[in-house]
Parts: C-alpha cells; structure tokens; sequence
C-alpha cells in the first residue's frame, strides 16, 4: 500500500488550519502522516495545527520554502499537499486526492475547484501563467481551471530540484513536472471556500517571474528579450493589485479580462 505524507504550509492561518488538518487526518491511513509547517508565522498557526493532531515543523516563511522545509522530512511515496486556507468544501479533499494517487498511474495529481470570488489565485492563473506558459511551455497542456492549486498529490521521486521559496512554486511544479515527462491528472473537488487575502500583487508577480526563469533556463526565451516579458508581467500584476473581498464581481472581471487581452512581446521561436 502506498504510504502519503500530507504537508500543510501555513503562515498565519490560526483561525482555519484545524479545518484542513481535520481532513487530512480523518483521510490518513496506517503508516500516512500529518505535517504542518509553520512558515514563520506570528500567530497561534502552530499551536492550532498541534492541538488539532497534527506534527508541527518550524519552518522559514515563503510557501515554496515551507514546501522544501517539509520535504527533507518526508519518507513516504506521495506528498499531498494542503491549502491551510480552506474554510469549507463539498468533500474530504485530502481523503480525495490520495485515492485519486493511490488508484492512478500519473504521477501529479491535481485538486481542481469552483470558487465564487474571481479575484483569488485564479486571477493570476488566466492574466499570466496561462499565458506565459501556452507561449513557452505547451506540453503542459490542461490542468484543469485551477492549474495553480494548493491542493495536489506528487510522487515523491520526481521532486527532485528545489523549489523556488515564493508563490511561484506551483508553476515551478507544474512545468518542471511536465517538462520531465510526468503524466498528470486532475481531479475534481467542487466548490471550496478560502480566506481572501489580496496580496498587492505580489504573487501574481512570483508567478510570472517563475515561469520567465524556466523559459530562460531551458532555452526558450533569450535573455535579450527578458525585460520586454517583465514589462508585460507587470501590466498584469497592475491589474490585479487593485483586487479585494468586496471590491464586486463584476468591476474585477471586466479589469482581469482587459489585461488577459493585452498584447504580448515578440518571441523569436
């Protein structure tokens, strides 16, 4: 039987942490583990996370280090990882995605998702790495509408380079990941509810700056032309900046879908 450590990152998620943990360990099986990482947070996260029956790890702030801290623990043949944000869903997500992994061939199994505010990680998902990676990195195809979620199942032999510190883990996940040949899947888990936390942009920036360094890495964007790709980036991470809880659906939508328009730079192919 494969044998799963969930790992939760979390910085200063005292008020739902619990929640997630709950799920991961009612999904846990014999042998499976429960690891929260307290990504330098300033709150009560870890003692939450602990009281909730979780193995608490110390760990440097950042969502990608948190991830890495988390990896040189882990032993078991799939991580899932955890969103320490969620507040409710329509099913045990972690008791989903490790039956997902655990019945497949893929190797990354991905936890797509409804939710109601457009202004959330799915703003920067279709404003800019949809975009940067359909220029540069096809072969990562479909990911489901959230190709960006917190919630996926990897084996853990093909988590071999270490992850970028920041929010741009999960493009660095996914291109890395298709790039190398693994097969991914994505499973359906309905609608979740999170905390919004607009971010100024920041990780919409992150984001976008993941996925031009692996475009430069792996030769597919000349270093020349780099700066006229940061430019457009930013015109994305304006747009997106503005964002709030009530800031209403429709003024968000209408700002995310001019910058989705926006011309890109020229690519020499």
């Amino acid at each position: 039987m494969a044998l799963f450590t969930f790992v939760i990152p979390a910085h200063n998620e005292e008020s739902t942490v619990a929640t997630i943990v709950g799920q991961a360990r009612a999904a846990a099986q014999r042998g499976d583990h429960v690891l929260v990482v307290d990504s330098a947070a300033t709150d009560a996260t870890a003692d939450r996370a602990a009281a909730a029956g979780a193995e608490v790890l110390r760990g440097p702030k950042g969502k990608g280090a948190a991830m890495n801290a988390a990896l040189d623990q882990v032993r078991t043949e799939w991580v899932c990882f955890l969103d320490a944000d969620l507040v409710s869903s329509e099913v045990n997500v972690a008791a989903q995605l490790r039956a997902a992994a655990a019945s497949c061939p893929a190797g990354h199994v991905l936890g797509d998702y409804e939710y109601d505010h457009p202004g959330t990680i799915l703003s920067s998902t279709f404003t800019v790495y949809e975009p940067l990676t359909d220029r540069f990195f096809p072969e990562t195809g479909f990911m489901g509408a959230n190709a960006l979620t917190g919630y996926r199942a990897v084996h853990r032999s093909l988590l071999t380079e270490p992850l970028p510190a920041d929010f741009g883990v999960e493009s660095f996940l996914n291109i890395t990941l298709a790039v190398a040949g693994a097969r991914a899947q994505v499973s359906h888990l309905g609608v979740i509810g999170s905390r919004f936390r607009p971010t100024g942009g920041t990780m919409a920036r992150e984001i976008g700056t993941a996925v031009l360094d692996l475009a430069v890495a792996h030769g597919r964007l000349d270093v020349a032309e780099r700066d006229a790709w940061e430019a457009w980036l930013e015109d994305g991470v304006a747009a997106i900046a503005p964002q709030s809880a009530n800031g209403g659906r429709s003024a968000t939508l209408s700002r995310l879908f001019t910058a989705v328009r926006r011309p890109m730079p020229s690519h020499r192919a």
